[in-house]
């Protein structure tokens, strides 16, 4: 149960972040060429790499901490 959550929390802060991303290349490339850029679907994207990334890390990190 815990990794659906932190899984969940991973695609929100990647949807997040994306966003935010997205709108900083867009604003440095209206402001270097005079025309709106960027990436298309790069808040998807990068919300499905947070979420594969936080569970490898997740479960690597699990995986360290059991008493052997």
């Amino acid at each position: 149960m815990k990794t659906a959550g932190v899984i969940a929390l991973a695609i929100v802060g990647g949807l997040v972040a994306g966003l935010v991303l997205s709108e900083i290349i867009g604003i440095v490339g209206m402001l270097v060429f005079g025309t709106p850029i960027g990436f298309k679907f790069l808040p998807v994207y990068l919300a499905a790499a947070c979420a594969v990334a936080v569970t490898l890390l997740y479960r690597r990190s699990r995986r360290r901490s059991r008493p052997q």
